[in-house]
C-alpha cells in the first residue's frame, strides 16, 4: 500500500493573498530561487500547499535569503521524491 501523503495544491490568487507580495514580486522570489515554482498541470499554475505553508513560516520567523533558498532546494528535492515527473514542475 501506497503511504505518501495526499496533496494539495493552491492557485497564484491564494499564493499570492498568503504570501502578501504582488505577483511581480512574487515572481521574482521564485527566479532569485527564495519561492518555490508552481507546479503545471496543463494550464494550471498550482503550489503545493505544504510548500507555501512552509517557505511563508519561514519568512515570519526572520529566515535569510540564503535560509530561504536552501529551504527552497529542500523542497524541491521532496517535490522530486513525491510527484510524478510530468507535473513536479521546474527543477
Amino acid at each position: 500500500m501506497d503511504t505518501k501523503p495526499q496533496l494539495e495544491f493552491q492557485r497564484l490568487p491564494v499564493v499570492l493573498e498568503r504570501h502578501g507580495v504582488s505577483r511581480s514580486l512574487h515572481l521574482l522570489e521564485i527566479t532569485r530561487g527564495r519561492f518555490t515554482p508552481a507546479v503545471k498541470i496543463g494550464r494550471c499554475a498550482l503550489w503545493p500547499k505544504h510548500e507555501v505553508d512552509a517557505l511563508l513560516a519561514a519568512k515570519v520567523n526572520g529566515a535569510t535569503n540564503e535560509q530561504l533558498e536552501t529551504l527552497v532546494t529542500d523542497l524541491m528535492a521532496q517535490r522530486k521524491a513525491l510527484m510524478p515527473a510530468s507535473i513536479r514542475g521546474a527543477a
